[in-house]
Protein backbone atom coordinates (compact mmCIF):
# COMPACT_ATOMS: atom_id res chain seq x y z
CA UNK A 1 0.00 0.00 0.00
CA UNK A 2 2.75 2.59 0.78
CA UNK A 3 4.08 2.23 -2.79
CA UNK A 4 0.71 2.92 -4.40
CA UNK A 5 0.43 6.20 -6.34
CA UNK A 6 -3.16 6.52 -5.12
CA UNK A 7 -2.10 6.77 -1.50
CA UNK A 8 -0.38 10.15 -1.80
CA UNK A 9 -3.04 11.56 -4.13
CA UNK A 10 -5.85 10.73 -1.73
CA UNK A 11 -4.28 12.49 1.26
CA UNK A 12 -5.53 9.58 3.35
CA UNK A 13 -3.56 7.63 5.93
CA UNK A 14 -4.34 3.90 6.37
CA UNK A 15 -4.52 3.21 10.09
CA UNK A 16 -6.20 -0.20 10.50
CA UNK A 17 -7.02 -3.24 8.37
CA UNK A 18 -9.44 -5.97 9.41
CA UNK A 19 -10.32 -9.38 7.97
CA UNK A 20 -13.14 -11.78 8.74
CA UNK A 21 -11.82 -15.33 8.39
CA UNK A 22 -15.28 -16.85 8.04
CA UNK A 23 -16.50 -14.79 5.08
CA UNK A 24 -13.05 -13.58 3.92
CA UNK A 25 -14.37 -10.01 3.79
CA UNK A 26 -11.95 -7.21 4.60
CA UNK A 27 -11.80 -3.47 5.15
CA UNK A 28 -9.28 -0.68 5.67
CA UNK A 29 -9.85 2.33 7.90
CA UNK A 30 -8.29 5.54 6.57
CA UNK A 31 -7.84 8.88 8.30
CA UNK A 32 -7.64 12.29 6.63
CA UNK A 33 -7.02 15.64 8.31
CA UNK A 34 -8.84 18.72 7.09
CA UNK A 35 -6.18 20.83 5.37
CA UNK A 36 -8.68 23.48 4.20
CA UNK A 37 -9.41 24.99 7.59
CA UNK A 38 -6.39 26.45 9.36
CA UNK A 39 -8.41 27.11 12.51
CA UNK A 40 -9.46 23.46 12.75
CA UNK A 41 -6.37 21.73 11.44
CA UNK A 42 -6.80 18.82 13.85
CA UNK A 43 -10.29 17.97 12.59
CA UNK A 44 -10.24 14.75 10.59
CA UNK A 45 -12.52 12.27 8.86
CA UNK A 46 -12.50 8.49 8.73
CA UNK A 47 -13.06 6.49 5.55
CA UNK A 48 -13.97 2.81 5.93
CA UNK A 49 -13.18 1.14 2.60
CA UNK A 50 -14.65 -2.35 2.29
CA UNK A 51 -12.82 -4.67 -0.08
CA UNK A 52 -14.45 -6.12 -3.16
CA UNK A 53 -14.32 -9.74 -4.31
CA UNK A 54 -10.81 -11.19 -4.04
CA UNK A 55 -11.21 -14.90 -3.26
CA UNK A 56 -13.35 -17.82 -4.47
CA UNK A 57 -15.34 -17.60 -1.24
CA UNK A 58 -16.09 -13.93 -1.95
CA UNK A 59 -17.50 -14.87 -5.34
CA UNK A 60 -19.63 -17.62 -3.84
CA UNK A 61 -20.97 -14.99 -1.43
CA UNK A 62 -22.09 -12.89 -4.40
CA UNK A 63 -24.02 -15.84 -5.82
CA UNK A 64 -26.11 -16.48 -2.70
CA UNK A 65 -29.00 -14.45 -4.13
CA UNK A 66 -31.70 -15.69 -1.77
CA UNK A 67 -33.62 -12.90 -0.06
CA UNK A 68 -33.78 -13.85 3.62
CA UNK A 69 -35.08 -12.06 6.75
CA UNK A 70 -32.74 -9.27 7.82
CA UNK A 71 -32.59 -10.60 11.37
CA UNK A 72 -28.80 -10.92 11.66
CA UNK A 73 -28.18 -7.19 11.21
CA UNK A 74 -27.83 -5.38 14.52
CA UNK A 75 -30.91 -3.22 14.02
CA UNK A 76 -33.18 -2.13 16.86
CA UNK A 77 -36.25 -2.88 14.76
CA UNK A 78 -36.77 -4.80 11.54
CA UNK A 79 -40.12 -4.44 9.71
CA UNK A 80 -42.10 -7.54 8.83
CA UNK A 81 -41.00 -9.05 5.52
CA UNK A 82 -37.79 -6.97 5.41
CA UNK A 83 -35.47 -9.13 3.32
CA UNK A 84 -31.77 -8.96 2.45
CA UNK A 85 -29.34 -10.80 0.15
CA UNK A 86 -28.28 -13.89 2.13
CA UNK A 87 -24.59 -13.75 1.21
CA UNK A 88 -24.19 -10.01 1.78
CA UNK A 89 -25.89 -10.19 5.18
CA UNK A 90 -23.54 -12.92 6.38
CA UNK A 91 -20.45 -11.17 5.00
CA UNK A 92 -21.37 -7.82 6.55
CA UNK A 93 -22.13 -9.34 9.94
CA UNK A 94 -18.75 -11.07 10.01
CA UNK A 95 -16.94 -7.95 8.82
CA UNK A 96 -18.72 -5.70 11.32
CA UNK A 97 -17.73 -8.06 14.12
CA UNK A 98 -14.07 -7.44 13.24
CA UNK A 99 -14.51 -3.76 12.40
CA UNK A 100 -16.57 -2.40 15.29
CA UNK A 101 -13.96 -2.46 18.06
CA UNK A 102 -11.05 -0.80 16.20
CA UNK A 103 -13.48 1.68 14.69
CA UNK A 104 -14.77 2.66 18.13
CA UNK A 105 -11.20 3.16 19.35
CA UNK A 106 -10.53 5.61 16.51
CA UNK A 107 -13.88 7.34 16.99
CA UNK A 108 -13.06 8.00 20.63
CA UNK A 109 -10.63 10.58 19.28
CA UNK A 110 -12.60 13.81 19.69
CA UNK A 111 -11.18 15.25 16.44
CA UNK A 112 -13.25 12.90 14.24
CA UNK A 113 -15.88 14.99 12.47
CA UNK A 114 -17.06 12.68 9.70
CA UNK A 115 -17.15 9.00 8.76
CA UNK A 116 -17.67 7.58 5.28
CA UNK A 117 -18.30 3.95 4.34
CA UNK A 118 -17.31 2.99 0.81
CA UNK A 119 -16.68 -0.10 -1.29
CA UNK A 120 -16.73 -1.60 -4.76
CA UNK A 121 -19.00 -4.48 -5.85
CA UNK A 122 -19.17 -6.90 -2.89
CA UNK A 123 -17.48 -4.17 -0.85
CA UNK A 124 -20.29 -1.79 -1.80
CA UNK A 125 -22.83 -4.16 -0.29
CA UNK A 126 -20.86 -4.74 2.91
CA UNK A 127 -20.17 -0.99 3.20
CA UNK A 128 -23.88 -0.12 3.20
CA UNK A 129 -24.80 -2.90 5.62
CA UNK A 130 -21.89 -2.08 7.94
CA UNK A 131 -22.99 1.56 7.90
CA UNK A 132 -26.46 0.50 9.06
CA UNK A 133 -24.96 -1.51 11.91
CA UNK A 134 -22.66 1.39 12.79
CA UNK A 135 -25.50 3.91 12.95
CA UNK A 136 -27.57 1.58 15.10
CA UNK A 137 -24.76 0.76 17.53
CA UNK A 138 -22.80 4.03 17.71
CA UNK A 139 -25.46 6.62 18.53
CA UNK A 140 -23.08 9.14 20.11
CA UNK A 141 -20.73 9.37 17.13
CA UNK A 142 -20.97 11.21 13.78
CA UNK A 143 -23.65 9.90 11.41
CA UNK A 144 -22.19 8.05 8.42
CA UNK A 145 -22.20 8.78 4.72
CA UNK A 146 -22.17 5.93 2.21
CA UNK A 147 -20.58 6.19 -1.24
CA UNK A 148 -20.26 3.01 -3.31
CA UNK A 149 -18.92 2.01 -6.73
CA UNK A 150 -20.46 -0.68 -8.94
CA UNK A 151 -22.58 -1.94 -6.10
CA UNK A 152 -25.30 -4.60 -6.50
CA UNK A 153 -28.84 -4.31 -5.23
CA UNK A 154 -29.02 -6.05 -1.88
CA UNK A 155 -32.50 -5.98 -0.33
CA UNK A 156 -36.22 -5.78 -1.03
CA UNK A 157 -38.30 -2.60 -1.10
CA UNK A 158 -39.42 -2.88 2.53
CA UNK A 159 -35.87 -3.00 3.88
CA UNK A 160 -34.62 -0.38 1.39
CA UNK A 161 -37.24 2.11 2.60
CA UNK A 162 -36.53 1.25 6.24
CA UNK A 163 -32.80 1.91 5.76
CA UNK A 164 -33.39 5.20 3.94
CA UNK A 165 -36.23 6.55 6.09
CA UNK A 166 -35.28 5.23 9.52
CA UNK A 167 -31.87 3.63 10.09
CA UNK A 168 -29.89 6.00 7.87
CA UNK A 169 -32.32 8.92 7.86
CA UNK A 170 -30.50 12.14 7.00
CA UNK A 171 -27.40 10.29 5.80
CA UNK A 172 -26.05 10.60 2.26
CA UNK A 173 -26.28 7.26 0.42
CA UNK A 174 -24.79 7.56 -3.07
CA UNK A 175 -24.16 4.68 -5.48
CA UNK A 176 -21.82 5.45 -8.40
CA UNK A 177 -22.75 3.37 -11.47
CA UNK A 178 -22.10 3.44 -15.22
CA UNK A 179 -23.75 1.82 -18.23
CA UNK A 180 -20.67 -0.13 -19.34
CA UNK A 181 -20.52 -2.13 -16.11
CA UNK A 182 -21.47 -5.69 -17.18
CA UNK A 183 -22.21 -6.90 -13.64
CA UNK A 184 -24.84 -4.20 -13.19
CA UNK A 185 -26.23 -4.33 -16.73
CA UNK A 186 -26.51 -8.10 -16.96
CA UNK A 187 -27.99 -8.67 -13.51
CA UNK A 188 -30.63 -5.94 -13.60
CA UNK A 189 -33.39 -8.22 -14.90
CA UNK A 190 -32.53 -10.89 -12.31
CA UNK A 191 -32.65 -8.36 -9.46
CA UNK A 192 -36.00 -7.05 -10.69
CA UNK A 193 -37.42 -10.57 -10.96
CA UNK A 194 -36.29 -11.50 -7.45
CA UNK A 195 -37.66 -8.28 -5.97
CA UNK A 196 -34.42 -6.44 -5.18
CA UNK A 197 -34.41 -2.66 -4.68
CA UNK A 198 -31.75 0.03 -4.21
CA UNK A 199 -31.35 1.83 -0.89
CA UNK A 200 -30.03 5.28 -1.73
CA UNK A 201 -29.48 7.36 -4.85
CA UNK A 202 -27.79 6.06 -8.00
CA UNK A 203 -25.51 8.55 -9.77
CA UNK A 204 -24.11 7.96 -13.25
CA UNK A 205 -20.36 8.44 -13.56
CA UNK A 206 -17.78 7.98 -16.30
CA UNK A 207 -15.64 4.83 -16.17
CA UNK A 208 -12.68 6.46 -17.92
CA UNK A 209 -12.74 10.08 -16.69
CA UNK A 210 -13.14 11.74 -13.26
CA UNK A 211 -16.67 12.87 -14.12
CA UNK A 212 -19.96 12.58 -12.26
CA UNK A 213 -22.82 13.22 -14.65
CA UNK A 214 -25.37 15.93 -13.99
CA UNK A 215 -28.95 14.64 -13.97
CA UNK A 216 -29.87 17.51 -16.30
CA UNK A 217 -27.20 16.68 -18.87
CA UNK A 218 -28.47 15.36 -22.23
CA UNK A 219 -28.45 11.57 -22.42
CA UNK A 220 -26.64 9.74 -25.18
CA UNK A 221 -28.87 8.02 -27.73
CA UNK A 222 -26.08 5.61 -28.74
CA UNK A 223 -26.67 2.15 -27.24
CA UNK A 224 -23.92 0.73 -25.05
CA UNK A 225 -22.93 -2.92 -24.74
CA UNK A 226 -21.69 -4.09 -21.35
CA UNK A 227 -19.61 -7.20 -21.94
CA UNK A 228 -16.03 -6.59 -20.72
CA UNK A 229 -15.61 -7.69 -17.08
CA UNK A 230 -12.76 -5.20 -16.66
CA UNK A 231 -15.31 -2.41 -17.09
CA UNK A 232 -16.85 -3.54 -13.81
CA UNK A 233 -13.60 -2.40 -12.21
CA UNK A 234 -13.24 0.91 -14.06
CA UNK A 235 -14.71 3.78 -12.10
CA UNK A 236 -13.74 7.42 -12.65
CA UNK A 237 -10.40 6.66 -14.38
CA UNK A 238 -9.04 4.42 -11.61
CA UNK A 239 -6.81 1.59 -12.76
CA UNK A 240 -7.47 -1.96 -11.64
CA UNK A 241 -5.53 -4.18 -9.28
CA UNK A 242 -5.39 -7.92 -9.93
CA UNK A 243 -5.75 -10.46 -7.16
CA UNK A 244 -6.20 -14.16 -7.84
CA UNK A 245 -6.46 -13.10 -11.51
CA UNK A 246 -9.66 -11.18 -10.77
CA UNK A 247 -9.77 -7.38 -11.07
CA UNK A 248 -11.13 -5.20 -8.29
CA UNK A 249 -10.67 -1.65 -7.06
CA UNK A 250 -8.11 -1.33 -4.29
CA UNK A 251 -9.12 0.36 -1.07
CA UNK A 252 -6.93 3.40 -1.65
CA UNK A 253 -8.36 3.87 -5.16
CA UNK A 254 -11.85 4.00 -3.70
CA UNK A 255 -10.64 6.42 -1.05
CA UNK A 256 -9.16 8.65 -3.75
CA UNK A 257 -12.50 8.72 -5.59
CA UNK A 258 -14.23 9.59 -2.30
CA UNK A 259 -11.98 12.63 -1.97
CA UNK A 260 -12.82 13.67 -5.54
CA UNK A 261 -16.58 13.34 -5.01
CA UNK A 262 -16.45 15.44 -1.85
CA UNK A 263 -14.46 18.12 -3.68
CA UNK A 264 -17.14 18.17 -6.40
CA UNK A 265 -19.93 18.45 -3.84
CA UNK A 266 -18.13 21.28 -2.04
CA UNK A 267 -17.59 23.23 -5.26
CA UNK A 268 -21.27 22.84 -6.27
CA UNK A 269 -22.50 23.99 -2.86
CA UNK A 270 -20.30 27.10 -3.02
CA UNK A 271 -21.71 28.16 -6.42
Amino acid sequence: MPSSPYLEASNLEPITQVFDTQSESGATIFRSFDSTNSEEENICKLVVACRGSATPLNFSTNLRFNLVPATQLSLNFVPDNALVHEGFQQASVGLWRELSQPLMEHLDDSSISEIIFTGHSLGAATALLCATQYNTSFKDYPSPSVVTFGGPKLCNTILARHLQDEVLKGCDIVHLVHSKDPVLANNQQLWDTLGFESAGVEVECDPYSPIVWDDNAPKSTVPTFAWNIVDHCKYMVCLVTFCHRIAFLSNEQMATNISYIHQQQTSRESM
